[in-house]
C-alpha cells in the first residue's frame, strides 16, 4: 500500500472490525481488531453492531491500546484494542458485544445497505465428496465474520461439485452481519471447502 493510498483510507469513514471481545472488571467491554479505514481517537462517539435486530448501538471510546501500550489515536491499517462505554444509556453492551461486529461513524448511513441476512457470492468448490445443493449448510468466513450459512439457491445449476464455480445465494442462520461487497470469502464444512467473493448483499 502506498502512502497516498493509506492517507486516503485515513480520510475515509471509520470501520473497525471486531475480532475479539473481553469483559474487564471496572472497565467494561473491550474489543480488539483491525481498523480498516478512518481514524479513531480517545473519547470518540461511534456506533457498534449489528445487533440481533440489525440495529447499531452508540458507544464511546474510553481508551485505546496498540501492542498493549496506551495511545491517543489509531489510524487505518493498524490493529488496536478499544475500551468502550455506552453512549446516551443505549443498549447494554456487556450482553450484546460479539466477534464479527463493526464499529463505525455515528452518522454513517452505509449500515442500512451493508447489514444483511442474505447475500450472493461467486464461489469455487475446492473439494466436496459429493455435490453442494440448496440446503447445504457451511461455516462462512468473510473478514472478521464467522457464521453458519445455508445455500438457498445456485444460479443456473441444480448442484455443484469439486472444481466447479457458480453464483450462490446464502442466508446466515443466526443474526444479520455487516458485509462489504467484493470481500473474499472462505467456506468449509468437514472436508468440504471452497473460496469466493461477495457479489451482492440484500439489506436486512
Amino acid at each position: 500500500m502506498t502512502v497516498k493510498d493509506r492517507e486516503r483510507l485515513i480520510q475515509s469513514d471509520v470501520e473497525f472490525q471486531v475480532d475479539e471481545t473481553f469483559q474487564v472488571p471496572e472497565v467494561g467491554p473491550v474489543v480488539s481488531g483491525l481498523l480498516m479505514s478512518g481514524l479513531i481517537k480517545e473519547g470518540d462517539c461511534l456506533k457498534m453492531g449489528p445487533l440481533d435486530d440489525g440495529s447499531f448501538t452508540g458507544v464511546q471510546v474510553s481508551s485505546l491500546q496498540r501492542h498493549k501500550v496506551a495511545c491517543r489515536s489509531v489510524r487505518a491499517g493498524e490493529s488496536a484494542t478499544l475500551a468502550l462505554n455506552r453512549y446516551n444509556n443505549q443498549t447494554d453492551l456487556e450482553r450484546n458485544v460479539r466477534k464479527g461486529m463493526v464499529v463505525i461513524e455515528m452518522n454513517d448511513q452505509k449500515q442500512s445497505h451493508q447489514v444483511c441476512q442474505y447475500f450472493q457470492a461467486r464461489i469455487h468448490v475446492l473439494f466436496h465428496a459429493t455435490m453442494i445443493c440448496p440446503g447445504f449448510q457451511t461455516t462462512v468466513y468473510i473478514g472478521n465474520v464467522r457464521q453458519t450459512a445455508i445455500v438457498i439457491a445456485i444460479m443456473g445449476k441444480k448442484c455443484i461439485s469439486t472444481n466447479e464455480s457458480a453464483s450462490v445465494m446464502f442466508r446466515f442462520i443466526k443474526q444479520p452481519e455487516y458485509i462489504n461487497t467484493g470481500c473474499r470469502l472462505l467456506f468449509r464444512e468437514g472436508s468440504a471447502k471452497g473460496i469466493g467473493h461477495v457479489l451482492q448483499v440484500f439489506p436486512f
